[in-house]
């Protein structure tokens, strides 16, 4: 399953990837900034200031995995994981992985707790800011 938010209300939708040739295509995420340790932007580089969300079955996300064993970043940002199928409500956590961080059942809760009124598909990989949100 799949779906989408409207206006921050959740809707079942499947992707049709029969439009994009049979692919994902990702569209730009309208939660983007940085990370940086010179103060260039709003969020610095802070131990446990943020949570990483990820699916194992996702190569966008599986990406960010490796990249934080690589940097060393372990301890530094812990990580949720979701249930590797999509549910009716999107990606969701099971009971053995809860969303230790926010306490969410779905990763759509998430997202309409940053932006009540967001728009959009959900998707992983998750970089939260829990001083911010």
């Amino acid at each position: 399953m799949s779906g989408y938010l409207d206006n921050g209300q959740w809707h079942e939708g499947w992707y049709n990837t029969e439009l994009t040739g049979g692919e994902f295509v990702r569209t730009q995420s309208a939660f983007r900034n940085w990370v940086t340790t010179d103060g260039s932007s709003p969020y610095p580089a802070e131990s446990s200031r943020y949570h990483l969300y990820v699916s194992l079955a996702c190569p966008w996300a599986h990406r960010t995995l490796i990249v934080r064993v690589l940097k060393k970043l372990e301890a530094a940002i812990p990580v949720s994981i979701v249930e590797p199928v999509m549910s009716e409500q999107g990606w969701s956590f099971s009971p053995a992985l809860p969303d230790h961080a926010n306490g969410c059942s779905y990763l759509h809760q998430l997202y309409t707790a940053a932006k009540p009124d967001y728009s959009g598909r959900v998707t992983v990989p998750v970089l939260w800011d829990t001083a911010t949100h």
